[in-house]
């Protein structure tokens, strides 16, 4: 008995010491962690330099970026590349915004056309709400947010004498060349099977991109007081204008004996008649014809190529309803106001030939929407249904008349 009790005392023992090192060794202080080195000044001069320029280099390509964004969300949609990449396209244009809140600390600067767009935007928000179709009113939505980041962005750019400078060289070579593969008729990389690109409306939309471009040239060729610069617009002015004229001459023959306006005007009526039982909202965002056939497969012989209202401010009610037709008179009061202190400003002024070119084009792109729809948006028909294209025509103009008249006021608002 007596050498058990010894053992349970031992262990006992034991333990005892076992407890006394680990509580000796929790209260033996640790060794504090050394700080890091700081960073040398100078380094983080540079380190500072180099982002400011990385940020400032970024900006300067802003209008670069945003259009690759913008077309990127545009061929997503049209490609059925699936539903994410449209946002992922929104979101990279987005990227100078967020730059410019870091760089400068604001996101963009106020333009005349702010309150237009944003009710625009509001239209187009509840034509998508109370869609017949979510699928081709959501890919039309995030093509009006794509551009709509577009034109701030470009309105936006610090630089804008050099962005225009290049504008007015490089667009009329690339509308040349578009001409060109456009007259080739290669094939599209569409995904949809009889994905319909040809046909008369799409003739028109590019002859009324043509137009738009031959309208600002008339004006630049008509006040430039550069000799080259003055030769260089006339010729391509007179280029596109022949090109217009030979692409819309029938239609041209048409309109004035009348023959458009008397097989348009059944079209007017039925879109008026189904406008009035949804007043306040349209028929829904990119839903012309879905309302007006009762059917997304417009590849018909039923159709007959009937595939818009062939009024650009139709289908804009259509679209956006009440909220799009407010933008579209305020965007007219803007706009005239615009114009007239574009047109009182000295003729000597260098920009004076591009202001008066832009309002040509403005005035020319008003009296088009009132027989084709092209300034507003067009679908393209595929086998099984139809994507609705949003044009960018009117952000573009509002952006040009904007930029045109800041060049020539020198003032940043209305």
């Amino acid at each position: 008995m007596r050498n058990e009790h010894m053992g349970c005392k031992g262990r006992t023992a034991v333990l005892s010491y076992y407890i006394t090192v680990m509580h000796s060794g929790l209260d033996t202080p640790q060794e504090p962690p050394q700080p890091r080195p700081p960073i040398p000044p100078r380094q983080r001069s540079a380190v500072r330099a180099g982002l400011v320029k990385t940020a400032d280099a970024f900006l300067f390509i802003e209008p670069l970026w945003t259009i690759l964004g913008t077309l990127f969300v545009f061929l997503s949609y049209l490609l059925n590349m699936g539903p994410a990449f449209p946002w992922i396209g929104l979101g990279s244009a987005c990227l100078p915004f967020a730059m410019r809140l870091i760089r400068k600390q604001t996101l963009r600067l106020r333009t005349p056309f702010d309150i237009p767009m944003a009710l625009l935007v509001v239209g187009a928000l509840i034509g998508l709400c109370t869609s017949p179709d979510r699928t081709i009113s959501l890919g039309a939505f995030q093509c009006i947010l794509a551009i709509s980041l577009f034109y701030c962005s470009w309105v936006n750019h610090e630089s804008q004498p050099v962005l225009m400078k290049w504008l007015i060289v490089l667009v009329p070579v690339a509308f040349l060349i578009v001409l060109l593969l456009f007259q080739l008729d290669l094939r599209h990389p569409a995904s949809q099977s009889n994905f319909v690109i040809g046909g008369y409306g799409t003739h028109h939309g590019l002859a009324m991109y043509l137009m738009i471009v031959a309208a600002v040239l008339a004006g630049i060729a008509a006040f430039s007081k550069r000799t080259r610069i003055r030769v260089f617009a006339a010729v391509f002015f007179l280029l596109f204008f022949t090109v217009v004229l030979i692409m819309t001459w029938d239609s041209l023959r048409a309109l004035f004996e009348w023959e458009s306006i008397s097989g348009r005007t059944p079209i007017w009526d039925k879109t008026a008649t189904l406008l009035s039982d949804s007043p306040f909202t349209g028929l829904g965002l990119g839903c012309w014809a879905l309302a007006y056939w009762h059917t997304s497969v417009l590849g018909t012989p039923t159709v007959n190529e009937i595939t818009h209202a062939h009024n650009a401010y139709l289908e804009l009610y259509a679209n956006t309803g009440l909220f799009g037709v407010l933008a579209l008179l305020i965007a007219l009061a803007i706009g005239m106001k615009l114009s007239l202190d574009i047109i009182r400003s000295p003729r000597a002024h260098p920009w004076y030939g591009l202001g008066v070119g832009v309002i040509l084009a403005c005035v020319a792109t008003l009296l088009v929407g009132i027989v084709e729809s092209a300034p507003m948006g067009v679908p393209l028909v595929a086998t099984e249904t139809y994507y609705y294209i949003i044009s960018p025509v009117a952000w573009i103009l509002c952006g040009l008349l904007v930029i045109a008249h800041r060049l020539i006021t020198k003032s940043p608002r209305l």
